[in-house]
């Protein structure tokens, strides 16, 4: 990941999350299940629709960030890939591998809705949704994310998995085909001790990555998911890739935004949104 912004000011308090579970038993879908067609540095190429809610939010013909489905009309993102801009200026490619030529999808961005408390010095509150111009066809090339819902706050220990079309390394130019690459996630102690300072990391942020490096996200998966394995069988986005400083450099460990802190923000914008339940939740309707 490149430096995006100087780090100037001490950030803001923690939002808290509380458990949140909206999903509806009524949207005929399941969410955070791979298709079933058989930046990311030192990851690997994923099959074709491995993670079918991934989207690349282009401006000016070019691939720029990334985004996740979380029902049919909107996307989560970072709010730095927004930040600014007009809704008009941004153009949403989905459905595809090798995203500039197989996408299936076309979308153009309605409304942006960035947190109302993003900082573009600090990065906190790193987030925002996209509404869509038209609501997406659920198929084998487009599925939705699921949500995490709330009732597991720390992910200290476990391994995430980061995909996108973002820089293969630092210096070189982004993947054409859609690339994963697993990370460990670090205890907040280890995200404050890290190569950044402790200042610069809100209870809103978590750290990914490998202390000798190696592996990360890079320039161009910025709002892209980082995801695991809930508890229903089914992919929960955990956290959005927000900033860093290089790619994969030691002790500099890639910084996400915490997605479980806003659950009640996002729910409160999806508003009567239908959202699909998990895998496992869905069968015993």
């Amino acid at each position: 990941m490149a430096i995006w912004v100087l780090m100037l000011t001490m950030l803001a308090a923690p939002m808290l999350a509380a458990p949140v579970n909206n999903t509806s038993e009524s949207c005929d879908c399941v969410c955070g299940v791979g298709g079933r067609t058989n930046r990311i540095v030192g990851g690997s190429e994923t099959s074709a629709h491995q993670f079918p809610w991934l989207a690349g939010l282009f401006r000016q013909g070019k691939l720029y960030c990334g985004a996740s489905v979380v029902s049919r009309n909107f996307l989560v993102t970072a709010a730095h890939c927004v930040n600014s801009f007009e809704p008009s200026e941004i153009r949403v490619y989905l459905g595809g591998h090798n995203i500039a030529k197989d996408y299936t999808e076309l979308r153009r961005v309605k409304r942006i809705i960035d947190h109302e408390d993003f900082d573009i010095f600090t990065f906190n509150n790193d987030i925002a949704l996209l509404e869509l111009d038209k609501p997406l066809r659920y198929g084998p090339t487009i599925q939705p994310a699921c949500l995490p819902d709330g009732s597991i706050m720390d992910f200290t220990g476990t391994v995430g998995v980061v995909a996108g079309w973002g820089r293969i390394e630092e210096k070189r130019a982004p993947s054409k085909t859609l690339r994963s690459v697993e990370v460990p996630i670090w205890s907040q102690e280890q995200c404050l001790d890290a190569g950044y300072g402790s200042k610069k990391i809100s209870a809103n942020m978590m750290c990914a990555g490998y202390h000798d490096g190696q592996k990360d996200a890079c320039q161009g998966d910025s709002g892209g998911p980082m995801h695991k394995m809930g508890l229903f069988g089914s992919m929960e986005v955990i956290g959005v890739v927000s900033w860093g400083r290089g790619c994969a450099r030691p002790n500099l460990p890639g910084i996400y935004t915490r997605i479980v802190n806003y659950l009640p923000w996002i729910h409160d914008k999806l508003a009567n949104e239908c959202l699909c339940p998990p895998k496992d939740i869905a069968r015993r309707i």
